[in-house]
């Protein structure tokens, strides 16, 4: 299979999360009730359901972001070769939404 062929999957967003928690966790909470991701002096920050901010517990995980660091459009972690970009959700949140799904791809690097 070449670089660009696009693949198929069944992973759900609660997949995802699980995968994310598991390999990139946060200091506090889930990646499943993170409403907004930014970029805060290089460092990722997440903004979660109730209102409270944490961050990676391996900020070293946290590789680069693309677009504006208040609202990024994508979020690239990486954690021993497992690239994951994360594209947050664009629509505005309020307390009475549920947390919105974020796009999420899992990279891969081919080793010469």
């Amino acid at each position: 299979m070449g670089t660009n062929q696009p693949f198929r999957t069944s992973a759900s967003w609660e997949q995802s999360v699980d995968m994310l928690d598991s390999t990139f966790p946060l200091s506090q909470g889930s990646h499943g009730t993170a409403i907004a991701y930014l970029v805060h002096f290089e460092h990722l920050v997440v903004i979660q359901a109730d209102g409270t901010t944490t961050s990676l517990k391996t900020p070293s995980q946290f590789l680069d972001a693309g677009g504006n660091p208040e609202a990024p459009q994508s979020i690239l972690l990486g954690n021993h070769g497992i690239q994951v970009e994360i594209e947050p959700a664009t629509r505005k949140v309020t307390a009475s939404d549920a947390c919105p799904k974020h796009r999420m791809q899992l990279l891969t690097s081919l080793d010469a």
